[in-house]
């Protein structure tokens, strides 16, 4: 007996070390997991010598906690069958732990069954079984149908409304699986949806080059020719190296116009001769004037020197930003009114576009991929841009930094494979797909769900609630136990008793007071539930009554 009482000790005292460095760490949730599992193990190591019956009990038990979760249905009929043997025997230590047993085995099965029909069944089962275990151990004894109702509901508090949140709960993680896996979808949708707008930027930056640079290399090859013919006769020595940079210069036009106008985007209109002044004062303005006439309240406001000496890549960057932001605007906020203001200081220049926040009664169609465009079309010119709400006027607000002079973009800016944060005001809002169909549906089935789940969990508390008050309003006051008298029959006597209470006879049978030899028993809960009452009968007479109990 020592061995094992030291056996005890030492499992007891590794257990509450586990729980403890688990709670340290903060894994308080396996942590619970483990605590029950590890009591029952505890208590059945103590209970082997004494009760060896209840020791296998709980280390059955114990193993149904620990799988639960990986067989759930499996694990809820071993820890019914568990439950049914400690009904039947009574067992006291077996069953202090079998009901949070029940409730966590009952709450795992509906919340890792995938099937709810076959989860439903199982939690059907268990009940029944369970319920029928509890009617086995009352064998004998008189039980009316408010008994059998109230060993209904408490195996149903038990069995079945933990299934119900656990089914409850498990919808509620399919449904975030699926709201997960969905956001990803659309976040990659979206990073590719970037990634193709910067790549359409550059090509059409690329057919840019292939018109500008494609004049210049032009009137280099027509220079270089006209230097190769006159070093003929004015400067023989020189002339085969001009010659060289003649036929160089052609090759290199000939192999530009190849790679560059294969980037073309298709449908892409030649040069219409607007190069010289694109993204100058007299551009920006006429296409102000588009807008207003367009009518949209628009003010400019031009500080700093005209930007006709600019380089051409940035002037087509400004007027390809300006044009972009007034059509967003006519898109977002019709009718509202934008203030454009151009700002040039001596190394940069900069470009806001502010306006009303004003949606549009139906909100146009949108990929949100024109503003990742404008952000790679300013990172390959060297600067950036920013657009999203003013968190002070609630606004919308396009910012763009370029500088005057061309220069090469960061080696940390974004690339065509990472892209640029977008911010999340300006991007187009998927209320479509959340407000769709399919999620008003999911929602009913939700609700449908709850209301159902609420409706049973009102029916089940309201019978509980009926059977206390039964069970109140069943005990035997002080004044009914002294109008029964010896000799009354047994029908009497249960007219004003109620019949014989399971919850009086076990009490009463604790007392471990003898009844009268040829005589059947009945037990009555007394008033105040501080004693019950005991009325013996032979041959339907009442031979003796006793108050059980009393301090």
């Amino acid at each position: 007996m020592a061995g094992w009482a030291k056996l005890a000790e030492v499992v007891t005292a590794g257990a509450v070390t586990t729980w403890q460095h688990l709670a340290r760490q903060g894994r308080l949730l396996l942590a619970w997991w483990l605590f029950l599992p590890a009591t029952a193990i505890v208590t059945a190591v103590i209970n082997v010598p004494g009760q060896p019956a209840t020791a296998i009990g709980l280390l059955a038990a114990a193993v149904a906690l620990l799988c639960r979760f990986t067989w759930p249905i499996t694990s809820l009929l071993a820890g019914t069958g568990v439950a049914a043997v400690a009904l039947i025997l009574q067992s006291t230590t077996l069953l202090a732990f079998i009901w949070p047993v029940s409730v966590m085995l009952a709450y795992a099965v509906g919340r890792q069954v995938p099937d709810p029909r076959l989860a439903v069944a199982a939690l059907a089962l268990a009940t029944g079984v369970q319920s029928a275990a509890s009617l086995v151990e009352l064998a004998g004894l008189t039980v009316d149908l408010q008994d059998v109702g109230v060993i209904v509901v408490i195996n149903v508090l038990l069995v079945v409304l933990p299934g119900a949140i656990g089914m409850r709960q498990g919808e509620r993680a399919l449904a975030m699986d699926a709201l997960h896996e969905r956001n990803a979808l659309l976040e990659r949708a979206n990073l590719l949806g970037e990634s193709q707008a910067r790549m359409q930027e550059r090509a059409r930056i690329a057919g840019e080059m292939h018109d500008l640079l494609g004049h210049r290399l032009s009137l280099i090859v027509l220079y270089a020719g006209a230097l190769e013919m006159r070093t003929r006769t004015a400067a023989p020595e020189i002339n085969e190296q001009a010659d060289l940079l003649r036929t160089t210069s052609r090759t290199a036009l000939d192999e530009l116009r190849t790679v560059l106008g294969i980037l073309r985007l298709d449908g892409a209109e030649p040069p219409d001769g607007t190069e010289s002044v694109a993204g100058t004062r007299e551009d920006v303005t006429n296409l102000v004037a588009e807008a207003q006439n367009a009518g949209l309240p628009l003010t400019l406001s031009w500080r700093g020197d005209d930007l006709t000496d600019a380089d051409i890549g940035i002037r087509r960057a400004v007027n390809r930003i300006v044009r972009e932001a007034l059509t967003n605007v006519h898109k977002h906020a019709p009718g509202a009114p934008t203030r454009l203001t151009v700002t040039i200081d001596t190394e940069k220049l900069t470009i806001s576009v502010r306006n009303v926040a004003r949606p549009p009664a139906v909100p146009p169609p949108s990929s949100g991929l024109g503003l990742a465009g404008l952000r790679e079309r300013a990172r390959l010119a060297g600067g950036d841009l920013t657009a999203g709400t003013d968190p002070l006027t609630g606004n919308h607000a396009l910012t763009a930094t370029l500088p005057l002079r061309h220069n090469s973009p960061g080696t940390t800016s974004p690339t065509i494979d990472q892209p640029a944060p977008a911010d999340a005001q300006m991007l187009p809002s998927r209320t479509g797909a959340e407000n769709g169909p399919h999620h008003h549906a999911s929602r009913r089935k939700t609700k449908t769900a709850f209301i159902a789940l609420a409706g049973a969990a009102v029916a089940v508390c309201g019978g509980l609630g009926f059977s206390v008050y039964d069970y109140f309003q069943s005990a035997v006051s002080p004044h009914t136990y002294r109008q029964i008298k010896i000799g009354d029959t047994q029908h009497r006597v249960r007219e004003l008793t109620g019949g014989d209470n399971m919850t009086a006879r076990t009490a009463g049978q604790a007392e471990q007071s003898a009844a009268p030899a040829g005589t059947s028993c009945e037990y009555a809960l007394a008033e105040g539930f501080g004693h019950v009452f005991r009325f013996c009968f032979t041959h339907g007479k009442l031979a003796q009554k006793d108050e059980l109990g009393r301090s």
